[in-house]
């Protein structure tokens, strides 16, 4: 059944199967399996809604854990892991009321019942039955969602009915109004008018009480500014689900086709590249704009304010996950190798540097200088294990990565990540990002281009077959034999990047250092004077690289990030922000 067989616009770059990793992303894939997977007990997760526990956002865990788990098995394949998903999902699918409610709330205080977060758990139950239903293709799965979409769709929208907008735990209904994004899910594979209804009462609502989203990015106002009601903790710049709304809302671009709301999506997608998404890849702050509620979790020019030691809190891993996700479904419409880009970023510092190796644990707030901890805002403890939403969400960014290190076009396959890796059509060996050469071998004959993403950071390149550049590929060739060689070598920058514009001033001094599409750190277990001031040369450079997984510059000696902190305890200290010294 083809999913967007109700949709307007179509992928223009569409997800690869059958892609193996190898290396650094491979080894957190498999140690999730067994830190994560097989240890948590996902019949007490279901509890929750089997018993009607009625306790905020326990229903999220369900559906977070689930399609990651369920996309991690078809790269995987692994066994075990499928016995997991297939108990949680006949667990979840025996809670189905005749009337097709899945809650964790009672029916009297529904839509809006555990503290207004009921909605936000529906989406989540959709959300992870949806991937089980995209690897088994099941009728009785398909059906459960339905059910759920439409008893949600026979409580929410006009009145008499609840306004998706009266709903929500402090949002003003952004946070209820992500459940978009499954129903036009749904929508786009059956055609059900009824969940159309729904999509465009959420749409022409604006999913906010307070301001209506997309109007406000329509008419230039900033993210972080939406709804202000002059008061900082009372925002409703929530990064996480207001990033979840616009992938909703991408998904109703999907089926009507109207191009207001791809300019929407374009706009917003745009503004918080440049105003909100710091050097490792994530957003969002405590200070020194909006304050809360949810704190740490709040849009606050976050990019420009990423060195203001002010901020205590920010760059949640859920947002992470959902920025990677925002980003690779509007790549998936447009080819646009710059968003790619900005996942692996995201990849390769937010996203590895939260994850703790063993696969037990995601850092619920990464920091660029400190320590990585284990201690979470948000958690409840399930038989044993404290599972927070970031550790329930975290597992998808790792996720999606086998599923878009090659994309499929037309007559075209897409180069994106340059991971150690085998596709049907070619084998990918490199070290990077350890340095820039790839030597890529063609396994499947045939008429087909091959398009290299060229990163942005990278100004000089060379490939060794005659190519075309076409947004931000190098595309070659198009009649490949087997055992057909190409080599590519992309120049690897160290760049000292200056501390961007902030309103605290202590910040002047300072600089972070970046190779490639790598964060550095000083880590005291590597280097004793990992604070001190540096003698910083600001740029761009060549000509500087790893030996034994460090890299020397301006005296002092870095690692990734992402190995930064390896303790995961004070041992460990280290700093990306450095100050200048005078």
């Amino acid at each position: 059944m083809d999913i967007y067989a109700h949709s307007q616009i179509k992928d223009k770059a569409a997800l690869c199967g059958g892609t193996k990793l190898y290396g650094t992303f491979d080894e957190r894939i498999n140690a999730l399996i067994s830190g994560l997977f097989l240890r948590v007990d996902m019949r007490a997760v279901v509890d929750f809604f089997r018993y009607r526990l009625n306790r905020f956002a326990a229903g999220e865990f369900f559906g977070k854990l689930m399609r990651a788990a369920c996309l991690i098995y078809g790269y995987t394949k692994n066994a075990e892991l499928l016995r997991v998903i297939d108990g949680a999902a006949a667990d979840i699918m025996s809670v189905s009321d005749d009337d097709g409610d899945i809650s964790t709330s009672p029916k009297a205080e529904q839509p809006n019942g555990s503290s207004g977060s009921d909605l936000w758990e529906r989406k989540y139950v959709l959300l992870g039955l949806w991937e089980y239903y995209m690897i088994t293709k099941r009728n009785d799965v398909l059906d459960c969602m339905m059910k759920l979409a439409l008893y949600t769709a026979s409580q929410v929208g006009e009145p008499p009915k609840t306004p998706v907008t009266q709903t929500g735990w402090a949002f003003c209904g952004i946070e209820s109004s992500s459940i978009l994004e499954p129903i036009m899910r749904l929508y786009n594979l059956t055609g059900n008018k009824t969940l159309f209804e729904l999509s465009r009462h959420i749409v022409n609502s604006g999913a906010c009480s307070r301001q209506n989203i997309f109007e406000a990015i329509l008419s230039g106002v900033d993210p972080k500014d939406i709804g202000n009601n002059g008061d900082p903790t009372q925002s409703i710049a929530k990064a996480y689900e207001m990033m979840s709304c616009f992938e909703g809302l991408l998904e109703y671009y999907r089926a009507t086709g109207e191009e207001k709301y791809r300019k929407c999506i374009k706009i917003f997608i745009d503004k918080i590249n440049l105003q909100e998404i710091t050097y490792l890849g994530s957003g969002g702050a405590d200070k020194p704009y909006n304050l809360g509620p949810g704190t740490g979790e709040q849009w606050n020019y976050t990019f420009y304010e990423q060195a203001n030691p002010d901020i205590s809190l920010g760059m949640e891993t859920c947002v992470t996950v959902t920025y990677m996700k925002l980003m690779l479904n509007y790549y998936r419409l447009t080819a646009d190798a710059s968003l790619i880009d900005k996942i692996e970023v995201s990849a390769y510092n937010a996203l590895l540097g939260a994850m703790k190796p063993d696969g037990t644990f995601f850092d619920y707030f990464p920091k660029f200088n400190g320590c990585r901890s284990t201690k979470v805002n948000f958690s409840y403890d399930i038989n044993g294990i404290p599972l927070s939403c970031c550790t329930a969400n975290g597992p998808m960014g790792m996720a999606i990565l086998p599923y878009m290190t090659f994309c499929e076009g037309e007559n075209r396959i897409y180069v994106n990540l340059y991971i150690p890796s085998v596709c049907p059509k070619l084998k990918l060996e490199t070290d990077y990002p350890s340095d820039g050469k790839i030597n890529i071998t063609v396994l499947e004959a045939g008429e087909y281009e091959t398009a290299l993403r060229i990163p942005g950071y990278c100004k000089y390149f060379s490939l060794s077959h005659p190519y075309r550049l076409e947004n931000g590929y190098a595309v070659i060739g198009n009649d490949w034999k087997k055992g057909d060689k190409i080599t590519l070598e992309l120049c690897m920058p160290l760049v000292c990047r200056p501390c961007p514009q902030s309103v605290n001033p202590d910040v002047k001094d300072m600089v972070l250092y970046t190779y490639g599409p790598l964060v550095l750190a000083a880590d005291k277990s590597v280097f004793e004077d990992y604070g001190k001031p540096v003698d910083a040369v600001v740029g761009e450079r060549v000509g500087y690289g790893f030996i034994n997984g460090r890299l020397t510059a301006d005296g002092v000696t870095f690692i990734p990030y992402y190995k930064a902190g390896a303790s995961w305890d004070e041992n460990t200290e280290y700093k990306c922000w450095l100050k200048i010294k005078k």
